[in-house]
């Protein structure tokens, strides 16, 4: 007897795994899709990382102070503080440390004038403008405000001439005419 010899067919073998989206049009527009997607995602994650907040801009002024753009001339102010964003406005006849006594806008446009233009116009609106003073004086002083070289960008032209007490909350009058 003649041995007879199976042959074991071969499986077939697999062909490569090609991409998980089918090649036709609408596998790519899904693909296109989702890349948009992470992106915008990456985007939104990033910005909301990297997001600054100025409170001090966009924060409304505490309850009874009044914002130094809203200052108005002849205004007297308890605890003055010079460098505040705000300050409380009260009458004149009440105790206070500062009266603005005087201001001055520049011109919409042209270009910033510097510092010291800037603070000669103050000391000069200040030299110009009739008080009535105390009679000692020697706790008053002037002080003088105007747009620093950001401000003047963001629109701020206002130059202000303040008269401040050395000693707190001591005038009770105001000191215009």
């Amino acid at each position: 007897m003649t041995r007879r010899q199976y042959r074991i067919p071969e499986r077939p073998r697999r062909a490569p795994r090609g991409p998980r989206l089918p090649a036709t049009v609408w596998g790519k527009v899904l693909g296109a899709s989702g890349a948009v997607v992470v992106l915008l995602i990456l985007w939104a994650i990033i910005a909301s990382l990297s997001a600054k907040t100025d409170t001090t801009a966009t924060a409304p002024a505490a309850e009874g102070l009044t914002p130094s753009a809203s200052y108005k001339s002849g205004d007297c102010f308890s605890n003055f503080d010079a460098s505040a964003q705000a300050n409380r406005v009260v009458p004149c006849t009440q105790a206070h440390s500062a009266q603005l006594v005087a201001t001055a806008m520049y011109g919409a446009g042209g270009s910033y004038p510097g510092k010291d233009a800037l603070e000669q116009r103050a000391s000069d609106l200040c030299r110009q403008t009739q008080l009535t003073l105390p009679q000692d004086t020697s706790t008053l002083r002037q002080r003088n405000a105007f747009p620093s070289q950001s401000s003047w960008s963001a629109g701020d032209r206002r130059v202000d001439c303040f008269v401040e007490s050395t000693k707190g909350n001591t005038l009770t009058a105001s000191l215009l005419p």
